[in-house]
């Protein structure tokens, strides 16, 4: 289902499930559209919109039950399916990535990083070996992982994304400020980190 939803609805979702995850921490039972939507400062009627595309249904007066929902969510969205993946450069974005302990609940197990500095290489982030570039096509033999978490410098992002391919990753979430060129077969996800914070100023008009 989550391949029929769009972005939107998507990232929508994600929001629900952290009130959920919330609301079912603290042991309640229940949750209206109401409360999602004051607490998320968007329409009702597209939480409600958003919660009938993935088929979980309410109760009047009574709302949505937080374990039902939660359960559906993450049903729809795979988070109970662990997705493994490298981060390939271990600077401060890299290791603050590594170190996010909430993308497990999302479904998302970083296994280890990589760089080219040797002042880096060996050493453990919370778990986390940093190993040399020059050993990732055997970890993704060894492992079966395909996924990697791109953090580096922009000049280097193209050399780097092209290694990446050589070495079998099929998915590279980009957070370096460059648009990649890679094979049909290969996907990449552009996160534009300032062009959210450009979308927040122009919504809220901040000047």
């Amino acid at each position: 289902m989550k391949n029929t939803l769009s972005q939107r609805t998507i990232n929508r979702l994600t929001q629900y499930y952290t009130i959920l995850r919330d609301y079912s921490k603290k042991d309640i039972k229940n949750i209206t559209s109401s409360q999602i939507s004051q607490l998320l400062d968007i329409d009702e009627t597209q939480v409600r919109k958003d919660i009938k595309s993935i088929n979980c249904k309410g109760k009047c007066k009574v709302g949505y039950s937080v374990i039902d929902l939660k359960s559906i969510i993450e049903d729809v969205l795979d988070y109970k399916v662990i997705k493994k993946a490298f981060v390939i450069g271990a600077g401060n974005l890299g290791v603050a990535l590594s170190r996010y302990s909430k993308f497990s609940e999302f479904g998302l197990e970083i296994d280890c990083l990589f760089d080219l500095d040797k002042d880096k290489i060996g050493k453990i982030i919370d778990g986390k070996e940093i190993f040399n570039i020059s050993e990732l096509k055997n970890r993704v033999k060894s492992t079966g992982i395909n996924i990697a978490i791109l953090t580096t410098p922009n000049k280097v992002a193209q050399e780097v994304c092209d290694f990446l391919v050589e070495c079998g990753i099929k998915y590279i979430w980009n957070f370096a400020p460059s648009i990649l060129i890679v094979p049909k077969d290969v996907k990449v996800w552009h996160e534009n980190i300032i062009g959210s914070f450009i979308q927040f100023c122009a919504v809220e008009n901040i000047k």
